[in-house]
């Protein structure tokens, strides 16, 4: 039997070995969970107030989410060869049958999104966030195209092509519009649209063009942010059509940055008007995080295209999807899009017990309940404190803490770390609270004992 590692032999292999991309080596490596709390290879326990980054909305080992995945693997259909045969099971989740298989879990979303999208919808499936935003505007695209009476047939002079350059080609360019400070993902068309950090622009490659939108950030001047916006999308459209307006309703990555709702609202209206398609990125927003079961649900917006991930299928990697209204966007032709890992069995299993977890639960009208608690006790911490903190917001469990400087956030971080209290850094000054939906009052309370006695440290007070 091998030696067990220790945390410090774990992370020096892990520097050897793996590629470093955002792993914090001052962190816990993570053996084991239950509910809000994590368990660190050195036998400490901690509050996760990160909820890994929105992935573990249900927490650490959810009972109902586990139940499914260890059913699902025993049936036999763990995966698939590809995705060109379905499957279809039956688990038994506290004494309730519930069907596996795509479809299910397709059916699902169409329902759980019919407040914000009231329509005929279909669902795409994909692998990660990143893969679903590139998917989405995949579709933009495809469907720009066809909208023109162009079909496969007429490719075929560039498929056989020695040397394809798309951006010669006018068939090829498009353009999309996003907001400042988003993150979507870091490659492909979801990198193109990110501006959260410099270094995530390093091997962008596309042949669009992305107009920069400044976010609608309530006490905005809004006759100046109506003008730029106009400006933009003339000046992008110069370069190529605008397909589509990709926003996150409240950006995560960037500082938990929550918009003036209005603002917000008057912009897709405008978009959509110039006949530009509006796509909700809600992979860290969506699934009950801001106290909706879709943050474009506090703005009225209803978008063309919806995308989720992350905590869909309860932090399990291996499924996200794109919901979009059928009657904009024509259904793709086989071989069009398609992958080895959309919607394999255990993920479609996790993500339909998480979904009717968080349904069962009302997790959704606990999150804004919790949150607006949170939200009270933070900003009286604020008010206390404001050498420290300058800024306190956000909607539901997706909640940002903005310091005075991004050295004093990272100092309270790492010692809120050192005694019990998991949290993390976003956009350039700010600590995230995103617990798990299923946080008490009590543990609430306990993390904030924590992070005031932290702060207390740092002013020097007993």
């Amino acid at each position: 039997m091998s030696k067990k590692r220790t945390k410090e032999e774990y992370f020096a292999k892990e520097k050897e070995l793996i590629g470093t991309s955002t792993v914090d080596f001052d962190g816990p490596v993570i053996i084991g969970g239950k509910g809000i709390v994590g368990y660190d290879l050195n036998g400490k326990e901690f509050l996760d107030f990160t909820g890994q980054i929105s992935l573990l909305n249900t927490g650490y080992g959810p009972k109902e989410v586990v139940s499914a995945i260890c059913q699902q693997a025993k049936s036999g259909v763990h995966s698939c060869i590809s995705a060109d045969y379905p499957f279809l099971n039956e688990i038994t989740i506290n004494r309730r049958k519930l069907e596996v298989s795509r479809v299910a879990l397709a059916e699902k979303l169409i329902e759980i999104t019919d407040k914000v999208m009231p329509f005929k919808k279909r669902v795409y499936f994909e692998d990660s966030g990143a893969t679903a935003v590139d998917l989405a505007g995949k579709i933009a695209e495809i469907t720009h195209i066809r909208n023109r009476g162009i079909g496969t047939e007429s490719l075929q002079r560039h498929f056989e092509s020695d040397i394809f350059i798309p951006s010669e080609f006018e068939l090829f360019k498009f353009s999309f519009l996003v907001f400042r400070n988003a993150f979507h993902g870091r490659h492909g068309l979801a990198q193109l649209f990110t501006n959260s950090k410099p270094k995530q622009m390093w091997a962008v490659s596309s042949s669009c063009a992305v107009g920069r939108l400044p976010f609608p950030t309530p006490g905005i001047n809004g006759w100046k942010f109506s003008r730029t916006v106009k400006s933009a999308e003339e000046h992008i459209s110069k370069f190529a059509p605008i397909l589509a307006f990709i926003f996150e309703p409240v950006q995560g990555e960037g500082g938990i940055n929550v918009p003036d709702g209005a603002l917000l609202k008057e912009l897709a209206g405008y978009l959509r008007e110039k006949g530009i398609y509006i796509i909700a990125d809600e992979i860290q927003a969506g699934l009950g995080r801001t106290g909706k079961m879709w943050a474009c649900e506090h703005f009225g917006i209803e978008p063309d295209m919806l995308i989720t991930s992350k905590s869909f299928s309860a932090g399990i990697g291996g499924v996200s999807a794109v919901i979009v209204n059928d009657d904009k966007f024509k259904d793709l032709e086989p071989g069009m899009h398609s992958g080895s890992h959309h919607a394999s069995p255990i993920p479609v299993a996790a993500a339909i017990a998480n979904i009717d977890l968080i349904l069962r639960k009302n997790l959704v009208e606990q999150s804004a309940n919790h949150g607006a608690y949170l939200l009270r006790r933070l900003e009286a911490i604020k008010e206390k404190r404001p050498s420290l903190i300058s800024d306190v917001r956000g909607l539901g469990l997706m909640i940002g803490i903005e310091f005075q400087t991004a050295e004093i956030r990272d100092a309270v971080a790492k010692e809120c770390k050192m005694n019990g209290l998991l949290l993390a850094p976003c956009g350039q000054k700010v600590i995230r609270m995103t617990p798990p939906l299923i946080v008490t009052i009590e543990e609430i309370d306990k993390a904030l004992d924590i992070f005031e006695n932290v702060l207390n440290y740092f002013l020097g007070k007993p």
